[in-house]
């Protein structure tokens, strides 16, 4: 099980990291250009989450760092694990399983708006290649933690046609998930909880904290934005 006495402290983390990224996205959102892809935006990001992090005096986030095995049933054979976007790691000194000494909260950022060519969806990546991967053998992202952050960079719609666009993937592709509900009379970044019950990866009750914000104004389309 996943720190179940530290659940408290971990919301203390999760909220701390909480309140960064959404410093940084709104950093991000009054910029004057912002980059195509969804990498290069969350590359330009980095240096404004390193500051504010120095600023409070805690770690910077890891940036595409991949997810090592813990145990000997995690090893691959030396081959390249999968990352997600960004990991912060939560010590969890309480506990005295050694698995769970370092408990990783992972940032899985997707563009989200219009389709960008026949075949490449943002909304439905946002899902099979997001959501998804927080219940995936594959990916085992939030692996042993009790919460996980989809980060959604809006370039193009409305967020409010994204929200049920996003929805209408997720009751196909995902259909056992709860419906992702934003109230967008909310503050910026908008944010909501999403709680899902896991059939891959531990532990089961898990919650993901979508956090979009609305870069409409200062997005640059480059030639292709397909990762």
């Amino acid at each position: 099980m996943a720190i179940p006495s530290g659940s408290a402290i971990w919301k203390k983390y999760e909220q701390l990291y909480l309140e960064i990224f959404s410093t940084a996205l709104i950093n991000l959102s009054v910029k004057d250009s912002l980059p195509g892809k969804e990498d290069a935006i969350s590359e330009k990001m980095y240096p404004v989450l390193n500051r504010i992090c120095w600023g409070k005096n805690v770690a910077t986030p890891s940036w595409k760092l991949p997810i090592a095995p813990l145990t000997e049933e995690e090893l691959t054979g030396g081959k390249k694990n999968p990352y997600p976007d960004f990991t912060c790691k939560f010590r969890n000194d309480r506990d005295g399983l050694v698995e769970e000494f370092e408990i990783p909260l992972h940032v899985e950022c997707k563009l989200l708006g219009k389709r960008t060519s026949r075949t490449w969806i943002l909304n439905k990546e946002y899902v099979i290649n997001g959501i998804k991967r927080f219940d995936s053998n594959k990916h085992g992202y939030g692996k042993r933690a009790l919460s996980g952050i989809m980060i959604g960079y809006i370039i193009s719609m409305t967020p409010e046609e994204i929200n049920i666009e996003v929805n209408n993937f997720q009751s196909k592709h995902l259909p056992a998930n709860a419906p992702i509900t934003f109230d967008f009379n909310q503050a910026i970044p908008f944010q909501t909880r999403q709680g899902i019950k896991r059939q891959n990866v531990i532990p089961d009750q898990f919650e993901i904290i979508h956090l979009w914000i609305d870069l409409r104004k200062s997005y640059q389309p480059s030639a292709t934005i397909i990762e």
